[in-house]
């Protein structure tokens, strides 16, 4: 008796990959899979690796970085604005190009206020907003709504808003203007142990704000950050937070 091999078969997901070129000895490509898409960034521009392992990629071989991603609202555009860009953030996070953070808070700004987002501003950018010198890399926020935020910045999604697992927060995302800017959802209360942190809830019960080109930005407390900051053994950023709190 012949076997009926379609009986009880699961077709398989089907798979879908992007694979784009943006720039010279640079490619990424995204393969969604269930519910993960997968980011795939190939180089062997030593420059280029360092970075993005600073941007969480993890090495998958010689010259092939992967981040796992969710699968979240249009996937393959936005991997098709993180090719356009990833040349620009990878030279911004080397400090080899410069990083445009006024435009990119602006940007925030004009489509966060008025909405139901609850937010505030953290780490090197809430310092530079203050006027402090510390030259930021990018901006990071803490949002009330990870996917909220990604329905306001979704032209500008880098990433799609993703669910964290073992990590300080339940959800984030990336996006750019000018420059990154990224933010957390759901930041656990544990990372406030044994000491407060600057994008915990300890934080965001005691907010300050600052006046800044008409707006008015909430931010992480100074004293958080400064503490922070001493944990991280950055003694030039102390000693510039320290000038500021206690001027002449």
């Amino acid at each position: 008796m012949e076997r009926d091999d379609s009986a009880g078969d699961v077709a398989p997901e089907p798979t879908v990959c992007q694979v784009l070129h943006p720039a010279a000895r640079l490619a990424t490509s995204v393969e969604i899979r269930r519910r993960q898409a997968i980011y795939e960034v190939h180089t062997g521009d030593q420059l280029y690796q360092q970075q993005l392992l600073h941007m969480g990629f993890a090495p998958a071989a010689a010259d092939r970085f992967v981040r796992r991603l969710s699968t979240t609202g249009d996937v393959l555009r936005t991997h098709a604005n993180f090719a356009r860009h990833l040349q620009e953030m990878l030279l911004q996070s080397a400090r080899r190009r410069p990083v445009p953070w006024c435009q990119a808070l602006e940007d925030f700004l004009e489509r966060a206020e008025g909405s139901q987002l609850r937010w505030f501003l953290y780490g090197s950018g809430a310092l530079a907003l203050r006027g402090i010198d510390v030259g930021p890399g990018d901006l990071d926020f803490c949002v009330d709504s990870a996917q909220l935020a990604g329905t306001l910045f979704e032209d500008l999604l880098v990433e799609p808003v993703t669910a964290m697992t073992g990590w300080l927060a339940d959800s984030g995302g990336r996006a750019f203007s000018g420059c990154l800017f990224e933010w957390v959802a759901g930041v656990h209360a544990d990372v406030d142990e044994p000491e407060p942190h600057e994008q915990g809830p300890a934080a965001a019960a005691r907010l300050e704000h600052v006046r800044w080109r008409g707006h008015d930005v909430p931010v992480a407390p100074l004293d958080l950050q400064l503490a922070v900051n001493q944990r991280r053994g950055l003694t030039s950023r102390v000693r510039k937070i320290h000038a500021y709190m206690n001027p002449g």
